[in-house]
C-alpha cells in the first residue's frame, strides 16, 4: 500500500509540474508576440514619417520607379515547309555513276490546261511516264530513242537506273491519254553521271612556261644557263614556234 501511495503521489506531482511548465511557456509566448507587435507598429510609424518627409523634399513625380521585369520572350513560330509550291517542273541529278534521281511537281493550273485542251476527264484518265534521253555528245537528243518508264500518278520522285557512267541525260515528264496522245509536262536540264574509273584521255601534252623550262632543262640535261647547247636548243624551239604561228601568210601592213 505504501508503494502504491508513493506512486500516485509521484504521478500527481508530475502532472502538476507539466501544467506549470506549459502555462509559463504560453505566458512567455504572449509576451514575445506583444513585443513584436510593438516593434512592428513602431516601424510602420517611422516608415510613414520618412515617406512624408521625402514627399516634402522631392515630389512623387520625380521618384525613380523600380525597373520592370522583362516580359518573357515571345516564342517565334516558323512557317511550315509547303508540300508543293504550285509550279510545274522536274529536276534531275546524278546519284552515282549508274543512277539518276528525279523529283517533280505539277501545278493545278497545268492540270486545268490539260482538261481544257483535251477534255474534262483528260487528266484523270491520263497515265504519267518518264522519258530518259541519252544526250551524250548530242545537240539533238530527241533524235535518239528514249527510255520510257511508267510511274505512279501520285509519285513525285523516282530513281532511274541508267548503267552508263560518264553519260549525259535529260529527263522528261509527260502524260499519255487513253488514245495514245502524248503531252509534255516538264523537262529537266542535262545532267551527267560521274566516271567509275580513271580518265581515258591519255594523249594530252602539257606545255611548260619558258622560265620553268629553262630551270628544268638545266637540272636534267646538266647544262647551265650559259651553255651553248642550251642556247642552241632554245633557238631551235623559238624558230619552230614562229613557223607554227604563221601557218598562213602573215599580214603585210
Amino acid at each position: 500500500m505504501v508503494l502504491l501511495d508513493l506512486l500516485l503521489l509521484f504521478l500527481a506531482l508530475l502532472f502538476v509540474g507539466g501544467l506549470v511548465w506549459m502555462s509559463r511557456k504560453k505566458i512567455a509566448k504572449i509576451k514575445r508576440s506583444g513585443v513584436r507587435k510593438g516593434i512592428g507598429a513602431r516601424t510602420n510609424i517611422l516608415h510613414k514619417v520618412a515617406m512624408e518627409a521625402a514627399e516634402e523634399v522631392m515630389p512623387e513625380s520625380h521618384w525613380i520607379s523600380p525597373p520592370e521585369e522583362k516580359s518573357a520572350e515571345k516564342k517565334v513560330t516558323l512557317p511550315e515547309i509547303p508540300f508543293s509550291y504550285g509550279d510545274t517542273r522536274i529536276v534531275a541529278m546524278a546519284r552515282d555513276p549508274y543512277w539518276l534521281f528525279a523529283y517533280w511537281e505539277i501545278g493545278e493550273a497545268f492540270k486545268d490546261e490539260i482538261r481544257r485542251r483535251y477534255g474534262a476527264q483528260a487528266w484523270d484518265s491520263a497515265r504519267l511516264v518518264l522519258k530518259v534521253y541519252d544526250a551524250t555528245n548530242l545537240y539533238f537528243y530527241e533524235s535518239r530513242q528514249a527510255m520510257e518508264i511508267a510511274i505512279d500518278k501520285f509519285a513525285n520522285n523516282w530513281y532511274i537506273y541508267t548503267g552508263q557512267p560518264n553519260h549525259s541525260y535529260l529527263v522528261e515528264l509527260g502524260g499519255v491519254l487513253p488514245d495514245g496522245t502524248y503531252f509534255l509536262i516538264a523537262r529537266s536540264d542535262i545532267v551527267t553521271t560521274p566516271r567509275d574509273d580513271v580518265s581515258e584521255v591519255v594523249n594530252l601534252e602539257w606545255l611548260l612556261p619558258t622560265e620553268y623550262e629553262k630551270v628544268l632543262y638545266g637540272r636534267f640535261a646538266g647544262a647551265g644557263p650559259g651553255s651553248p647547247g642550251f642556247l642552241k636548243e632554245m633557238a631551235h624551239k623559238e624558230a619552230a614556234r614562229k613557223r607554227e604561228a604563221y601557218i598562213s601568210s602573215p599580214l603585210n601592213w
